[in-house]
């Protein structure tokens, strides 16, 4: 894979549980993947099913990919970046280095990361229930977008680099600022975990359990879904986004009391019903059109974040002299140019 005339380097995984194996199984057709894991049954697991290479350390892996994707635990990050960066001091290197946690707040690198390490936070929006290795599925990133969470200070040959991963996927890619980022995760990522967990309760409470799994079709057990991911991966999302959920949570409760209220009311339960239909078919639209935007290289951190504020997509980016050429859909600018 190439960007511009730039070769991109293969890329190194340090975590292989669900999110991990799985990149790794999406990546291998089209990049180098070298894989890590503290468990070395999940390193096997990963290079039998997807036949990427693995490194029998974090030295190792430094050593062979300047292009490293962190897929631990959230409450590891900060721990597994401070070992790379003791790695990076020793061999003399700066190694490109992206998270993919799914909740930034709280991230200590995203905001001062190591002088050794040039950091790039990113979060792609697929998955699907699954814990560990044995749960890898590759095609949950198929036509899935992935949010580039930008402080401001990335550096743009890094930023660049570690676009690469999304985009030599096929998907596309939305700048976004911290705030912004996690307020969002909020409502349309961790509430619909909040509501699985919810509901799973209320059924696992009735004491005929046995009727409802035989009556139980696809909204229940849609709903449910993503309550069977390990209650520890979603604690992980939940606690440290707690203020943005809190205010999402207090939205919800509204809508299911209001609708409580008007159970009497048909009139008012039809507007209800149609505004909630729009609202999720709203989620369906496309954008449509197409533009290309030469930046320079010093602006390329700055014009993503004002791309992103008005809602342009990424998909496609080549190194050129002096800067870059983007290619995005939708999105309003003055300076942009038809393609």
């Amino acid at each position: 894979m190439r960007i511009g005339n730039e070769v991109v380097t293969p890329v190194g995984i340090v975590g292989l549980g669900h999110m991990g194996a799985s990149l790794a199984g999406a990546l291998v057709g089209n990049v180098g993947v070298v894989g890590y894991d503290l468990n070395p049954a999940s390193m096997d697991t990963v290079a039998q099913r997807f036949s990427i290479t693995t490194a029998e350390s974090l030295d190792d892996l430094v050593r062979r990919s300047q292009l490293i994707v962190l897929a631990v635990p959230t409450p590891s990050i900060e721990e597994t970046l401070d070992q790379l960066d003791g790695v990076a001091i020793s061999l003399g290197v700066r190694p490109i280095v992206c998270d993919i946690a799914s909740v930034k707040s709280g991230l200590v690198a995203h905001e001062d990361p190591p002088s050794s390490l040039r950091y790039v936070s990113l979060h792609p929006m697929a998955g699907r229930e699954g814990n560990g290795a044995e749960s890898a599925d590759p095609t949950i990133f198929a036509g899935a977008n992935w949010a580039v969470v930008l402080s401001g200070q990335e550096e743009p040959e890094a930023l660049a680099r570690a676009l690469m991963v999304p985009l030599v996927l096929g998907n596309g890619v939305l700048p976004i600022a911290l705030a912004e980022h996690d307020r969002a995760i909020a409502m349309i990522s961790t509430l619909p975990h909040v509501t699985a967990i919810a509901l799973g309760r209320l059924v696992g409470q009735v004491p005929d359990r046995q009727l409802l799994r035989r009556l139980a079709a696809g909204s229940i057990r849609d709903g449910v879904r993503v309550a069977r991911t390990d209650p520890m991966r979603i604690v992980e999302m939940f606690y440290p986004n707690r203020a943005q959920l809190a205010g999402a949570i207090d939205a919800l409760v509204r809508e299911l009391e209001d609708c409580r209220d008007h159970l009497v009311d048909e009139q008012w339960l039809l507007a209800w019903t149609r505004a909630g239909h729009e609202g999720a078919c709203s989620l369906d639209e496309v954008g449509g059109r197409n533009f290309v935007l030469h930046v320079s290289r010093t602006m390329l951190v700055s014009e993503l974040l004002r791309l992103g504020a008005v809602g342009a997509m990424l998909v496609e980016l080549n190194a050129v002299e002096g800067g870059f050429v983007l290619g995005l859909i939708d999105g309003q600018s003055s300076r942009d140019t038809t393609s």
